[in-house]
This record gives C-alpha cells, sequence and structure tokens, in this order.
C-alpha cells in the first residue's frame, strides 16, 4: 500500500459524511416544505410562525416532524450585516435550491444578483432593527448564544413553498425562561425569491423582515401565549406598515377580515390566523397619537410578559384612562367607515384609517328603509363582535354598529364555545330602551339582556353632499304622503343660505296651494336640513290626493320636484 492511501481514504470517508448531510439536510428541508404546504401556505398564510406554534403545542405531534421543524437550516455561507446585528446564512451554488437571485421588472432571474440580494438584507435587517427597537424602544431578540455562528440574529436564507414569506422558529425543548408563556431564543428564514409572491422584489424583503424580525422580539421577551396566536400575527402585520409605510402587502388580507367582523375578533384559525386584524394596529397607532399611538401598542406587550392578551389589553388602555370597551367600540366606527364611506367620515367628524378609501367595505349585516312604525333587527350575536345595519331615512343613512366588548368571554373562548346573545336593534316612533333620540319623535333603541357587554355606535350621514346632487335627486319622504297618516312630509333645503328659504306648493295647474319661507319653516333631521309641510292649504285644511309640485329656493338658486298624495 503507497503512503498516500490513508489519505485517499480519508477523503473519501469525509466525502461520503459530507454528501450524507447533504442528503440528510435534503430531506429535512423537503419534510419542511411539505408541512408548510399541508397549511395552505401558498393562498394564505404567508408566515409560519403561527403554524409551527400550532403544531409544536399539538400533544400527539410527531416526535420525529418535531425535531425537524426544530432543525437551523445549513447555508454554505454567512455575512454579519454592517451593524453587526445580523448574520445572513445564504448558498453560493444553484445546487441546494437555495441560492437568492434578483428578478427584473419582467419577472426574469437576474444572473449574478445574489450578493445584491443578500446585500439587501443586510442593509433592511439594519433599517428594521433601529425602528424597532432604537425608535419605537422594543428589546431586541436575547442571544442564542452563539448557535448560528456567532452571537448575531440569524437570518437564514431557503427556497420555500409559494406563497411563503418566511417564518420565525425556534427549539421548543431549551426555552430561556421556563413559565407558562416561555421565552425562546429565535432564528429567522426568508424565502430565496419574491417573485412568486403578492408583493415582489425588495419590498417584499421589506416587509418580511419587519414582520418576522418582530416574532423574534415576541417570543424572545414576552414569552409564548399559545391562546394568542392570532395577536402575534396581527401585532406582526401591523410592524410592516410601521417600519414601511408605503408598501402595503397586508391589503391581500383585509377582505377576509371585513367579512368576517361577526367572527369573535380573538378566533385563531391557521386559516384566519391574524394577519387580516392587522388594522387594529393601525387604528390604535392612529387613534391614540396623544398617548403615543405605537407606545400604546408596545405597552400590550410589556404588560404580556406576564399576562396573556386581553388582561394586556385593557390595563394598557386603563393606564391611559381609556375604558377598553370604548376603545373596542371606536374600532368599530372605523371599521365602517372605509371604502367610498371613507369620504363621509372627515365630512361628519369621525375617524377612519389614513388609507381607509383602498380597503373593502365592512359586511352590512341588515339594511332597512325606515317605515312610519319604525324598524327593527332583531339577531343573536357571539362575545367580542361586530354588526353593521343601515337604515335609509330619505337623503340619509343611519349606520348602526353593535359591538360585543365581553372581554371576559373573549379571554375564555375556543372554537367549540358557540353561545350566542340575542339582541334588537333599530329606529321606533318613541319607546322604551331609546339609546339616541333623532326628531319628531323617533329614537334608535336597543334591547339586550345585559348592556354592560355591549356597546351601540350610531353614524348619520346625507348620501348627497353637494347642492346640485341634492337638487337634481329631489327625494322627499315619505311617497307617498298620506297626510291624514304621516302628519309630516320633508322636503330637504341643501342650501347654505336659509335666511331667503322658502317652499311652494302648487298644484299641477300651477296654483299656489301653500308657502312656508324663512328659517323658522326650517328643522334638522338627522343630519339634514328640512321643510316640514302637514299637508294642507293656505286655508289649513288638508289638500285631496294627486300629484303636487314643490319649489324650494334660496332666492338665487331653486329645484323642483313632485310629490304624491293619497289619502285615506
Amino acid at each position: 500500500m503507497s503512503r498516500s492511501a490513508p489519505f485517499e481514504f480519508i477523503f473519501a470517508f469525509l466525502l461520503i459524511v459530507t454528501l450524507a448531510a447533504t442528503v440528510a439536510t435534503s430531506d429535512h428541508k423537503k419534510e419542511i416544505d411539505n408541512f408548510f404546504e399541508s397549511y395552505n401556505v401558498k393562498h394564505y398564510n404567508k408566515c409560519g410562525f403561527h403554524i409551527l406554534a400550532h403544531y409544536f403545542a399539538i400533544p400527539n405531534a410527531d416526535p420525529t416532524l418535531k425535531s425537524i421543524l426544530q432543525y437551523r437550516p445549513i447555508n454554505d455561507t454567512s455575512v454579519v450585516s454592517p451593524s453587526g446585528k445580523f448574520r445572513i446564512h445564504f448558498d453560493t451554488s444553484e445546487v441546494s435550491g437555495n441560492q437568492p437571485f434578483l428578478y427584473d421588472s419582467n419577472g426574469q432571474e437576474i444572473p449574478g444578483s445574489t450578493m445584491a440580494f443578500v446585500d439587501s438584507v443586510a442593509q433592511i435587517c439594519d433599517h428594521v432593527y433601529y425602528i424597532e427597537v432604537n425608535s419605537l424602544g422594543f428589546p431586541p431578540p436575547p442571544s442564542d448564544s452563539g448557535a448560528g455562528g456567532g452571537n448575531e440574529y440569524d437570518i437564514y436564507i431557503q427556497g420555500l413553498p409559494s406563497g411563503e414569506y418566511g417564518y420565525t422558529d425556534w427549539d421548543p425543548s431549551h426555552p430561556i425562561i421556563t413559565r407558562h408563556n416561555p421565552t425562546y431564543a429565535a432564528w429567522t428564514v426568508i424565502r430565496n425569491e419574491f417573485q412568486s409572491t403578492y408583493t415582489h422584489g425588495i419590498p417584499a424583503i421589506e416587509v418580511t423582515i419587519a414582520h418576522e424580525f418582530h416574532h423574534g422580539i415576541q417570543i424572545g421577551n414576552y414569552g409564548l401565549w399559545q391562546n394568542d396566536l392570532w395577536f402575534y400575527e396581527l401585532t406582526s402585520t401591523w410592524m410592516e406598515q410601521v417600519v414601511y409605510p408605503q408598501v402595503h402587502d397586508y391589503y391581500q388580507y383585509l377582505k377576509t377580515f371585513f367579512d368576517n367582523v361577526d367572527t369573535p375578533f380573538n378566533l385563531y384559525e391557521t386559516d384566519y390566523a391574524g394577519y387580516e386584524r392587522c388594522v387594529f394596529g393601525i387604528f390604535v397607532q392612529n387613534e391614540f397619537q396623544e398617548y403615543g399611538g405605537a407606545e400604546v401598542m408596545k405597552g400590550i406587550w410589556q404588560n404580556m410578559a406576564h399576562e396573556p392578551v386581553f388582561p394586556a389589553i385593557e390595563d394598557e388602555f386603563r393606564s391611559i384612562s381609556i375604558d377598553p370597551a370604548y376603545a373596542f367600540q371606536l374600532f368599530a366606527q372605523w371599521n365602517y367607515f372605509t371604502d367610498y364611506r371613507s369620504q363621509s367620515a372627515s365630512q361628519y367628524g369621525d375617524s377612519t384609517y389614513p388609507r381607509g378609501s383602498d380597503y373593502p367595505p365592512v359586511k352590512i349585516s341588515g339594511i332597512r328603509n325606515l317605515t312610519s312604525s319604525g324598524v327593527d333587527f332583531f339577531t343573536t350575536a357571539l362575545g367580542l363582535t361586530e354588526h353593521f345595519y343601515q337604515i335609509y331615512v330619505g337623503t340619509d343613512t343611519v349606520g348602526l354598529a353593535i359591538v360585543n366588548d365581553d372581554f371576559s368571554f373573549a379571554a375564555r373562548y375556543d372554537t367549540t364555545d358557540t353561545t350566542n346573545y340575542s339582541f334588537d336593534v333599530g329606529i321606533s316612533a318613541g319607546g322604551p330602551n331609546c339609546v339616541k333620540e333623532l326628531t319628531n319623535g323617533y329614537c334608535i333603541f336597543f334591547e339586550v339582556t345585559d348592556r354592560t357587554k355591549w356597546g351601540i355606535v350610531s353614524t348619520i350621514t346625507g348620501s348627497d353632499t353637494n347642492e346640485t346632487l341634492a337638487a337634481k335627486n329631489n327625494v322627499v319622504f315619505p311617497q307617498p304622503f298620506n297626510p291624514s297618516l304621516e302628519h309630516q312630509l320633508k322636503v330637504p333645503y341643501p342650501f347654505s343660505d336659509e335666511h331667503n328659504a322658502s317652499l311652494s306648493i302648487l298644484k299641477i295647474s300651477g296654483e299656489l296651494v301653500n308657502q312656508l319661507a324663512g328659517n323658522d319653516n326650517l328643522t334638522q333631521y338627522l343630519r339634514g336640513t328640512y321643510f316640514i309641510w302637514d299637508g294642507k292649504d293656505r286655508m289649513g285644511k288638508i289638500v285631496p290626493s294627486g300629484i303636487y309640485i314643490y319649489v324650494v329656493t334660496d332666492g338665487t338658486k331653486s329645484f323642483v320636484g313632485k310629490i304624491a298624495v293619497v289619502r285615506n
């Protein structure tokens, strides 16, 4: 045997070991990819954090798969970000299928763009750290004691299933602090291309790192509350637009929320994970700016270091002298004023999201027209839900938000609790349970067994906000008008000058029947200004059935319409 034989043997042995490790790594990655694909990542779940937390808590979960899921990826190269806070792991060869690439505007892979991708990730990581830690004051994730090659926070770039942006992972068998909500040192995995995602390219990398890094902050400092996974995803998705407000990746989930406001707010399912409820963070950030906005969200998380999310929310709001139930009712009001309704919010002094016009409209549970006897909606609701109703009153729309703000119900809620609470709401011609008086004897009423767990938010908006449109529409009500039963016909007055206001009622022939003049004859009904006609002529007699003409003028502008009078 030659002297080189032992070296050849050692080399061959090392090659076999390396190939075996590569095969094992490939098999592990395939197992992980299959696991995430089974949770509908392509269509909904961009983040694997909640999926991992959910699976780790299953008592009879496959121990082998659990072990694989706690496995750190292996890449052939790593670099440290300029700040020294992050270690970026990546592959420089296409063999593994993990090598990162950027894509051009035509969706074509840019050759040789691996380092440009990695450099972008490093710069983005440092910016995210600056905003979330240095600016907002969240504590950084705890050290992993060099498990990834150093004390930096580890970002692994890997090929991931279509639709998955990334995930934050940890080893449940090695908590930093052992308690009901244990803390862990975590690492983050992001995909190696962002062409097959809702948002593409650099913007997608930005929101992914902003999202996942905050998961590292959450689980490393405040612990893991297994029943509150939805709030972890809510917060991380909210954090995306805090750090990168120009990127609107979260838009893809909003319809899911606005279509399901009558679902308990704290419901967690793997296809209703919490991304869609990020608007709660946006609401808190903007509604409570005088208390720091984002500081309120941070305060909730600081409370979660020792208590679950709902006590944490209640304690934080009370610390700034805000009733938690009132805050949730305000949130419902914000949810009403989205899409085309967002313009009405500012007009009538209500608040809405800064980009509310881009958001889908909220689900309306019922729509009715007001009748002389009123209108009501009788139904049931689960705890911590919102139900919206609209009642059309001439040119006005009365919007009613019925809010169950029973936080104790929410804290104990699970998918097997189907307790429903009955309520009745609407507009009546007086009577009991009146919560808001309107005019002419009408009121908004709300009947429920225990009012302490409920709130009602009413908003009244006009369908016409422009004088020309109002004149064109000529909406009077009720129509047809029976002066024997309906003692008041409301004729809209759309002009700003009320001193020269007049209403003339004429027969079809042009003969004057009656005339009302001056602002003393105007009244405010809901959010509009109206002349009220009792159906009588100048002699005080009720006019006969027929078609009449009315003319409303301010002395300069006028509009003409028809009235149908039908007597018994």
